[in-house]
């Protein structure tokens, strides 16, 4: 059903998923602030950030924590997804529902028959962007 790679980038690299999922604590707006919960990935020395990339159906996705392909996993996963309301409500925001990144997966992305076969594509990258962090983290210790 399609492809994935792992990429290290120089500078973190904020997803469409990021500021859902790494929710801001001191106050600043989402890009200034310096504390988030979940906490932001940290580089991997000589490597850089790393990023999942999985293309499936000409369409690129892209992961740059764990946290963001759980949450992704969690909310396709679901035969009937949660509405972008429901989960910009879940973030303490009762705004933003046309900006959550559920309304911004394309279409032909979105039918239960698409999901469930792009459901193992995502759980493999996660096992192998859970290896790739794990491994370039004990070789650079």
């Amino acid at each position: 059903m399609g492809k994935l790679r792992i990429e290290f980038k120089k500078d973190y690299l904020a997803t469409p998923i990021s500021y859902w999922v790494h929710k801001e604590l001191d106050g600043e707006n989402w890009q200034n602030a310096s504390k988030y919960d979940p906490p932001l990935p940290c580089a991997i020395p000589n490597k850089g950030f790393p990023l999942l990339i999985i293309e499936a159906q000409s369409i690129e996705l892209q992961f740059a924590s764990l946290p963001e392909i759980e949450q992704f996993l969690a909310v396709i996963s679901q035969k009937n997804m949660p509405t972008t309301n429901q989960l910009s409500r879940a973030r303490g925001l009762t705004y933003g529902s046309n900006r959550h990144w559920l309304s911004r997966l394309p279409k032909k992305l979105k039918p239960w028959s698409k999901r469930e076969k792009l459901i193992p594509l995502i759980q493999k990258g996660m096992s192998e962007f859970i290896t790739a962090c794990t491994n370039e983290s004990v070789n650079n210790m």
